[in-house]
């Protein structure tokens, strides 16, 4: 069993481990970022970091997808990066031996694996593939 915070991706819910959230932050000031275009929303002062503000939805092809008041700031070891995303639901205990391997179709939406939970499919996410994406997007940025 695993804490895990359960958030939506327009109609799809999906699960991140408690021990890559930080913090959930509420209505932060976002500062515009020279040059940042797509998925790169802007940057925020966390508790004197900058750090960047990722649109996840966006990201992973949700497109028109509503977003939170909220955002999700994961850890150092995590890249430090906050997610917006269009809900956050719960912490919960989830049963992460009951993992099985990601559908076909949707390799597209950087899910590790997915669990069941009471009659839906939780979506784990990949982080590493955020942050691979992410350095897709930007490399030639300079």
């Amino acid at each position: 069993m695993a804490l895990t915070l359960i958030f939506t991706l327009a109609e799809e819910v999906y699960g991140l481990e408690i021990g890559a959230v930080q913090e959930i932050i509420e209505d932060p000031s976002l500062h515009y970022v020279p040059l940042a275009k797509g998925v790169l929303t802007g940057a925020i002062n966390f508790h004197g970091q900058v750090l960047a503000v990722i649109d996840l939805p966006a990201l992973l092809g949700f497109v028109g997808a509503g977003h939170d008041h909220r955002h999700v700031v994961l850890t150092p070891e995590f890249r430090s990066l906050v997610l917006m995303v269009s809900g956050i639901e719960k912490i919960i205990e989830l049963d992460l031996s009951g993992l099985q391997p990601t559908p076909a179709n949707t390799e597209s939406k950087a899910i590790r694996g997915v669990v069941d939970l009471d009659d839906m499919m939780v979506n784990l996410l990949d982080t590493d593939e955020v942050f691979n994406r992410l350095e897709n997007i930007y490399a030639g940025i300079k």
